[in-house]
Parts: C-alpha cells; structure tokens; sequence
C-alpha cells in the first residue's frame, strides 16, 4: 500500500527531513504521479480524516438523550474511532507523527476547530446555553484538548491499548474535575 510506504518512510526519517522528491524515489513514482496521489506531503498523513466531522456530527446526534453529557461525547467520539479504516499500526503511526511535528498539526486546524465546534454545539444544545456560553466553549476546549491528548499518548505508547480505551480514559478523565473532592485526613495534610 503506497500510503502506508510512505507514512513508514516519514516516521523512520523524520517528516521534516523528507521531500516528496524523496518519498516518490523511495516508493518507485514520479514525484507527478505522487503528487496526483497526494497533493501535498501533509495529505500523505492526514488522509482519511475528512469525513470524520460528519461522522462525529452524526455519532452526537444518535447518542441517547438520558446519557450524561460526557458519556454521551464519548461514547459518540469512541464510535467514530472505531470507525477508523486504518489498521491499528498505521493509525499509531499517522499519530505519532503528527505528535511529534509541529507543522502538521497546524496544517489541519479546520478539522480540529470543526470538532472542536460540534461539541461545543452539542454541549450547549443539551445545557440550554448558548455557544456562544464561555461555559460551552471551555467544556468543548477540555473535550477537544483531553481527545488530543488521548491522541497522543495512544500513538507514543505501544502497551496494546486499543485507540478507543485510550480516548475513553482520557475523556472520562474530564469527570474526575467534576467529582467531589474527598475530604484531607489530618495526617495527610500535617494538621493536627
């Protein structure tokens, strides 16, 4: 598969280091016929992300009403990476070069911010606020930040965990903000 070839080659080398005059000798093409594959060295590893949106938007749509909000994303956000057609090593892969490259994380911003933006959206829907709610938007920037986080981590990590467990971890993480805190012992605190 020549995008997996290719994503091999990024992540041995370093994305930075690697032309797609480079990539186009390695896999046996003409840089044209690369090109018409991928027009940009950024598309070789964000690919198949696109319809994720969608995706997401519809998975916040169909979750149960009775669900707290933040099962609700997660489970919402769980079934589009489930989704995912990439086997789980090229997904790993794709993430963990994304999460060691500052220039492709900014290449993509749309699709964070769209995410970002459908769960704002959602958050507000089921909470009666605004989107425009600071309450909204900073709940839908701590989901966005805990699923890239999740993100992350799951790509740097090769403990077997599937890409699921991790977001669902990271996500339900989020509820530990809302927990009551228990109370300090007085031994714990060195009061006396």
């Amino acid at each position: 598969m020549l995008r997996e070839r290719a994503i091999g080659i990024l992540l041995r080398d370093g994305y930075p280091n690697v032309s797609m005059a480079r990539l186009a000798d390695e896999v046996g093409l003409s840089v044209r016929t690369l090109h018409r594959y991928f027009p940009a060295k950024a598309d070789i590893v964000w690919g198949g992300t696109e319809g994720s949106l969608d995706t997401l938007r519809r998975h916040l749509d169909e979750t149960d009403a009775d669900l707290p909000i933040l099962d609700a994303i997660t489970v919402a956000v769980v079934g589009v990476f489930s989704q995912d057609a990439d086997e789980p090593s090229l997904s790993r892969a794709r993430l963990r070069i994304i999460a060691t490259t500052p220039e492709l994380q900014s290449t993509r911003p749309e699709t964070y911010r769209g995410w970002r933006d459908e769960t704002i959206a959602f958050i507000a829907r089921r909470t009666g606020a605004s989107v425009h709610d600071v309450s909204a938007r900073a709940a839908g920037a701590a989901v966005q930040t805990a699923i890239a986080e999740s993100l992350a981590c799951w790509a740097a990590d090769d403990s077997g965990d599937s890409l699921a467990d991790s977001v669902t971890r990271a996500l339900l993480g989020l509820g530990a903000l809302a927990a009551s805190p228990r109370p300090c012992s007085s031994a714990a605190t060195g009061t006396g």
